[in-house]
């Protein structure tokens, strides 16, 4: 049996393999340790360097940083506030009034007087800073009545300047404050003061202006004994008028017979009845007065009342016995020559109690008048006299209690003082840092460069295409074995077929490239395999930018690939026995682009009477049109892979040798570096 017919048969009985569902698993870590491979020894020779380096520019930058602190204590203005328990509205006031104070304390005014007043002491550090740059250097707290300053600064007079500035600064602003504020509580309440003053001196005179001589008790009893003589003079004038209807009546009609006596106890019962009427005007009087002075339930008032009373019944009685003389005639009983005189003389009565009755009414007017702005301006100057007293208190209060009208008050209970011992020093700890950074920081830019990285640089890099096409060999950069071409020659024999071959027919192997040149070289070396081990072979030179297998045979004019594409029939070159190579040919007319696949299935149609293995050298697919061709009307694709190919442009084409070629396709890892994995240990 012939070398053809053991890979023939190699080939033929060979089992299609099944293919994988889906691409393998890659694990992070791995993926993390693939981008760190050969990088590990140049991170740790950095990273030595680095972090000596850091460390101690680390302990050079670092300073030494002093702290000023103090302490201010709100005082409450009432003793015991913080044991009541009935009542917790004090406390809750006295709590608001420190959280306020505290605000105070980091507010700008008290930060920009802070800095004016450190202008003179420390002029250069205070050049530019602002209120704001201040309170952002000072750590204010509260801690229930007190109240926490904290800075630090490489000073350590100036870090207590800074406590010291900012407290003095709010002490003398909340003086300021609390001086201005009584200052103008005094201002407004002595300015009421006055003018309630002025008004009692006004009071005053209008009630001598209106009172005269006379105060107010004085005109109520005056306009009382006015009011009851008006009252007798209006019962005066009723009687008359009623006296001298009747006449004007019975005028010529009384009886002659009436004797003198009742005419003269007519007139006595007159008499007594203005008697008692003035009498009780009198008592009426009287009885105004004491209701001003005793309850109206005294003994006194009821005594008075019970005397009106009975003045009051012995008037009832006297008009009506004045009334029953009238009705008899006794009154009116005159002689004729007398009737005309004597009604004369009764209306000169009324007129004159008219009069009187008319003067009366307007003098108790005119005292009811007066009695009542009396009483207006007297209750009037009760109000003012209230709110004078009102106002000579406070007055009094704000005099007594300056300083404590607010909750609280604020005392230093503990100044800033210069320190001689640095609170921190980050020198050390810049230094662990700059050491641990510059330990980490190469291996870190390592793994950055390896994630990064467009190259593929090892062959496991591959593993996710495994599925599809499979990596058949991986050959070192230095010093390769010379059995290299015999050994993937075995692995191209021992590749599984996805469907039977036909006997008979020779095997199209087109051997490219996914990213760079043609392989010319390794292309060649598995032709010379193939030959060495039986197999009549045919190279293809299919590169038409280099064509280096042809002009390495100085066969750069002879007719070849280019001629056979056009139709022509160039014979094959043999190179050794059982190897014939086919150039790239000369003709320029037959370009990449102008090759169809007809043209090329012809040709190897034509090639492959007399060869067991038709091997082409093409360029890769992202650079020429044809190779994509070459690879469909191929039983098999191989492709040569280099550390320095870019992942895009690989993974773009690797796929297409498994879809391309009727047998799918390998990958040959060349020119790998010392520790790759796909490399025999």
């Amino acid at each position: 049996m012939t070398a053809h017919a053991d890979l023939d048969l190699g080939l033929v009985e060979a089992l299609p393999a099944a293919e994988p569902a889906g691409p393998p698993e890659q694990s992070p870590i791995a993926g993390l340790a693939r981008a760190m491979r050969g990088r590990w020894r140049a991170a740790g020779l950095a990273a030595a360097v680095l972090a000596q380096a850091f460390a101690l520019g680390g302990f050079q930058m670092g300073v030494k940083l002093y702290e000023g602190s103090a302490i201010l204590r709100v005082f409450p203005q009432e003793s015991n506030i913080l044991y009541r328990t009935g009542d917790d509205s004090v406390l809750k006031t006295f709590d608001s009034f420190v959280k306020a104070e505290t605000t105070t304390v980091a507010s700008d005014p008290v930060m920009a007087r802070a800095i004016s007043m450190m202008t003179a002491a420390w002029p250069e550090e205070v050049a530019e800073m602002t209120p704001r740059d201040l309170s952002s250097a000072i750590e204010i707290k509260r801690n229930d009545s007190l109240i926490t300053l904290k800075t630090k600064s490489r000073d350590p007079a100036f870090a207590a300047a800074k406590i010291n500035a900012v407290t003095t600064a709010y002490l003398d602003l909340q003086a300021e404050a609390e001086s201005t504020r009584s200052d103008v509580r005094l201002a407004e309440l002595q300015l009421r003061e006055d003018d309630l003053l002025a008004r009692q001196k006004d009071i005053r005179q209008r009630t001598l202006d209106v009172g005269g001589e006379y105060g107010i008790d004085a005109l109520a009893k005056a306009h009382v004994e006015k009011v009851a003589q008006i009252d007798a003079l209006s019962a005066r004038r009723a009687e008359i008028e009623a006296t001298l209807a009747a006449m004007r009546t019975a005028a010529g009609e009384s009886s002659a017979d009436m004797s003198d006596d009742e005419i003269m106890r007519a007139t006595l019962l007159d008499r007594a009845l203005a008697d008692l009427n003035f009498d009780r005007a009198k008592r009426e009087a009287e009885l105004s007065t004491l209701l001003l002075r005793y309850p109206p339930n005294s003994s006194q008032v009821m005594d008075l009342r019970e005397q009106i009373g009975v003045i009051d019944r012995a008037m009832s009685d006297r008009r009506e016995q004045i009334k029953v003389l009238g009705q008899t005639g006794a009154l009116t009983d005159t002689s004729g020559a007398n009737a005309e005189a004597s009604l004369a003389e009764i209306a000169a009565l009324l007129e004159k109690i008219t009069a009187q009755l008319a003067g009366a009414r307007a003098e108790a007017r005119e005292l009811n008048g007066k009695r009542a702005e009396l009483a207006a301006l007297e209750q009037e100057a009760k109000d003012v006299r209230k709110l004078l007293e009102e106002t000579s208190g406070a007055l009094e209060m704000i005099r007594l209690e300056a300083g404590r009208a607010l909750p609280g008050y604020t005392a230093i209970l503990s100044p800033a003082t210069e320190m001689a011992e640095p609170i921190e020093d980050s020198s050390k700890m810049l230094a662990a840092a700059g050491l641990g950074a510059g330990g980490v920081l190469p291996f870190f830019l390592a793994l950055v460069m390896g994630l990064t990285s467009g190259k593929l640089r090892y062959s496991d890099a591959l593993i996710r295409f495994s599925h599809r096409v499979p990596v058949l060999r991986v050959v070192p950069q230095h010093r390769p074995s010379l059995s290299e071409p015999d050994r993937l020659r075995n692995a191209l024999q021992l590749h599984p077929l996805r469907q039977p071959h036909a006997a008979g027919m020779a095997r199209v192997i087109t051997f490219t490239s996914l990213d760079g040149k043609a392989p010319s070289a390794a292309a060649l070396d598995l032709a010379k395999s193939f030959a060495k081990a039986g197999t009549r072979v045919l190279l293809i030179d299919a590169d038409f930018e280099e064509t280096t297998i042809s002009r390495q045979h100085d066969l750069g004019d002879a007719p070849g690939w280019r001629e056979l594409l056009m139709g022509l029939t160039p014979a094959p070159v043999a190179l050794g026995e059982g190897l014939d190579l086919m150039p790239a040919g000369h003709d320029l007319r037959q370009t990449d682009t102008g090759t169809g696949i007809g043209a090329i299935r012809k040709a190897l149609a034509q090639l492959s009477e007399g060869h067991d293995l038709i091997l082409i050298c093409a360029q890769s697919p992202s650079a020429s049109l044809k190779a994509e061709l070459l690879l469909s009307a191929s039983d098999l694709g191989l492709a040569e892979v280099r550390p320095s190919d870019r992942k895009a442009v690989v993974a773009a084409n690797i796929l297409r040798l498994d879809t391309l070629p009727r047998q799918g396709g390998g990958v040959v890892f060349t020119h790998a570096y010392a520790g790759d994995p796909g490399l025999p240990h």
